[in-house]
């Protein structure tokens, strides 16, 4: 993802939190999970950073939103006990990939709200790029 990219996610991101009066943290990371940009909105959580970065890096790594993970594991708890403590796995909605072109350039993760809101900031952000 280049930089303008994901300074424009992230700004994006913020803007439709402050209208809902969320306060979160927006990650913008590249195909590799190498951090582009970060903000952490003035009182969110500090947690946010490592779970919005963790969110993005999932995401991009899997080339799917990280909200998928619910029904991949399902019953399947076998396949949470292999994945987690994973380095920068996290499955927690809030994750979303970022595709141009039909290829994938990175992603966005939040962390701050409740999971569904999580999800609605981060494809607000992506919406802006694609």
């Amino acid at each position: 993802m280049r930089e303008e990219d994901a300074l424009a996610a992230v700004q994006a991101a913020i803007a439709h939190a402050r209208d809902q009066d969320l306060r979160i943290t927006v990650a913008a990371v590249d195909a590799g999970g190498h951090l582009k940009a970060l903000i952490r909105m003035d009182g969110a959580p500090f947690h946010g950073v490592t779970l919005a970065t963790d969110k993005a890096r999932t995401s991009a790594g899997f080339g799917t939103p990280t909200a998928v993970w619910k029904d991949r594991i399902g019953a399947r708890a076998h396949l949470l006990e292999g994945l987690n403590g994973r380095d920068g796995f996290i499955p927690i909605g809030g994750g979303h990939p970022v595709f141009r072109d039909g290829v994938l350039v990175g992603a966005l993760g939040v962390s701050g709200a409740t999971e569904d809101q999580d999800c609605d900031i981060a494809a607000a952000g992506v919406a802006v790029i694609r």
